[in-house]
């Protein structure tokens, strides 16, 4: 992995801390996530944002349930942390970073960058925010309305292919098609996020 200081993406986090990003919250060597040193040494920091408070409650959820953490999921969520949406972090810099010093191709880091963003949003359950259109990159939701607006334009893949594949088993196996809607309203998992 690079050296964070060395990277373009380093200039644009909060440089206040090298060790916690700004965040406040940094991993032990032991993977304890604790206050940033500075803080507790009561020493001049940057206050953490509504994003570093989303992190810390999503590691206390994290640590209650399995108390180990995923370290470059981690970083990316601190990185996020000093990300908006107005000023998303573009997914070549995370890239530099995570990526750098690899010899992976363009899919496999676009696999595993994905597959870091699915655990922060699935088993972390931070908003993550992304975009395509400009200003394209990644953040941490912190606002109700960019959550609604975040949430809308995501929706309408998922929909578009469940709606699909229904249409396909309607259509050829009408009764599996029956058992799909059984199984969406009774999905022990969908009722526990309701």
């Amino acid at each position: 992995m690079n050296d964070f200081q060395d990277l373009p993406l380093f200039a644009m986090v909060s440089n206040e801390c090298q060790r916690c990003f700004g965040s406040g919250l940094w991993l032990t060597p032991r993977n304890a996530v604790e206050t940033c040193p500075r803080i507790q040494m009561r020493e001049p920091h940057v206050e953490p944002n509504a994003a570093a408070q989303l992190l810390r409650r999503a590691v206390d959820r994290i640590k209650s349930r399995n108390n180990w953490i995923d370290p470059m999921a981690f970083d990316l969520a601190r990185i996020l942390t000093n990300f908006t949406t107005t000023e998303p972090c573009s997914r070549q810099h995370l890239f530099e970073h995570f990526y750098g010093d690899t010899n992976m191709t363009e899919a496999n880091k676009l696999r595993k960058f994905h597959g870091l963003v699915e655990t922060l949003r699935a088993t972390w359950f931070l908003p993550v925010g992304s975009r395509k259109q400009e200003p394209t990159g990644y953040w941490i939701i912190t606002d109700l309305e960019d959550f609604k607006e975040w949430f809308e334009r995501v929706k309408a893949a998922p929909i578009t292919q469940l709606t699909t594949i229904h249409r396909v088993a309607r259509a050829n196996f009408p009764v599996f098609a029956e058992q799909i809607e059984l199984d969406f309203w009774t999905d022990e998992e969908a009722a526990d996020v309701l």
